[in-house]
């Protein structure tokens, strides 16, 4: 009996732990090319507020611009 308590425990931590963090951009395949997906906006990244969409990309740029996205600091106004 002890070992099927331990042995459940184990099962139950690993769940936890063999899960990987899913953060607001991810990297896929796109009809054409690689392209990053936004979480929040349920569809390809905007690169910046009214521009292009973040798609028919090679995987390389794709990585790179999700990188760059997740790290920059949301855009505020200075205006009071």
């Amino acid at each position: 009996m002890l070992f099927a308590e331990l042995f459940s425990q184990v099962v139950v931590a690993m769940e936890f732990v063999g899960r990987p963090m899913r953060g607001r951009f991810l990297v896929r395949q796109g009809g054409n090319g690689w392209m990053v997906d936004d979480s929040e906006l349920k569809g390809p990244a905007q690169i910046e507020k009214n521009g292009a969409f973040a798609e028919k990309l090679t995987k390389e740029q794709a990585e790179v611009l999700a990188g760059r996205l997740a790290t920059r600091k949301p855009v505020t106004s200075d205006r009071s």
